[in-house]
């Protein structure tokens, strides 16, 4: 009987200390974010600078001539994402161009060897030179728009900020490629086809070692079905009770009484 006692109390100990230990993380978050923020802009403050009304574009002399497309395309979808999450952010977003990806690789920490048009860390944007990317014989603007990664990145940015960094991978991937969809008509892996899409299980614990398109393409599946069946205001809610410190499944509960696992295995 004192044996039972003693591993009921140390059970009961470790799930306060992990129920605690999240309210912490989540409010602690966004000042660790912060100083991690400003240590990104401190690796471009040589960069120049131009803004807008929500967003600061840092980037060199050779990217000069895009710095004004830039500003257009995030300033043409900024009402439209912030009001589809509900969420503005609070100053002005960074944009830093990079006309050399090793640079922001290095920067932004990704692994050596991986490529990336954009990416989104720590409240900053990242994104690579359009000249890097688009042929002179396509139409810049249009190009930039639909294919580029403004819209993504900036999604990301109002899913971290929203959530407090309480969120997995495949959550926040799911989001940015809906608001992609909702934005611009763009639908990723289009046509690939899965025999076995990926569970929730696989998708939390191992999103890095899926196949990327395969992974992202079941992400947005579940967030555009989620959307369909409860609403946009279910991912707002959901984000919501992230902030609080609630993992995804008890927040999914919270906004639909459903099991989130068996709502993803029901999703084809």
């Amino acid at each position: 009987m004192k044996k039972k006692i003693i591993v009921f109390a140390i059970a009961l100990i470790l799930f306060i200390s992990l129920y605690y230990a999240n309210k912490i993380m989540v409010a602690s978050y966004p000042y660790v974010r912060e100083i991690k923020e400003n240590s990104l802009t401190d690796n471009v403050k040589d960069y120049k600078t131009t803004q807008s009304e929500h967003f600061i574009v840092r980037y060199t002399m050779p990217d000069e001539k895009y710095v004004s497309l830039v500003l257009e395309i995030a300033e043409k979808h900024y009402d439209s994402v912030t009001k589809d999450l509900d969420y503005k952010p609070p100053g002005k977003t960074v944009i830093i161009m990079y006309h050399d990806p090793e640079k922001m690789n290095t920067d932004f920490s990704l692994a050596k060897g991986d490529t990336a048009m954009g990416l989104y860390l720590n409240g900053v944007i990242s994104i690579v030179s359009p000249e890097l990317w688009i042929s002179p014989t396509e139409d810049l603007e249009k190009v930039f728009e639909h294919d580029g990664p403004i819209v993504h990145e900036f999604a990301h940015l109002i899913v971290d900020d929203i959530a407090k960094g309480n969120y997995p991978v495949w959550f926040t991937e799911g989001i940015a490629l809906l608001e992609e969809y909702r934005e611009n008509g763009f639908v990723w892996g289009e046509g690939v086809a899965t025999d076995k899409p990926y569970s929730l299980k696989e998708l939390t614990y191992n999103f890095n070692q899926l196949d990327e398109t395969l992974a992202y393409k079941r992400s947005f599946e579940i967030v555009k079905a989620i959307s369909d069946k409860y609403g946009m205001q279910s991912i707002r809610d959901i984000l919501k009770y992230l902030g609080r410190g609630l993992s995804l499944s008890e927040s999914f509960y919270k906004v639909t009484g459903q099991d989130l696992e068996k709502f993803i295995d029901s999703v084809k």
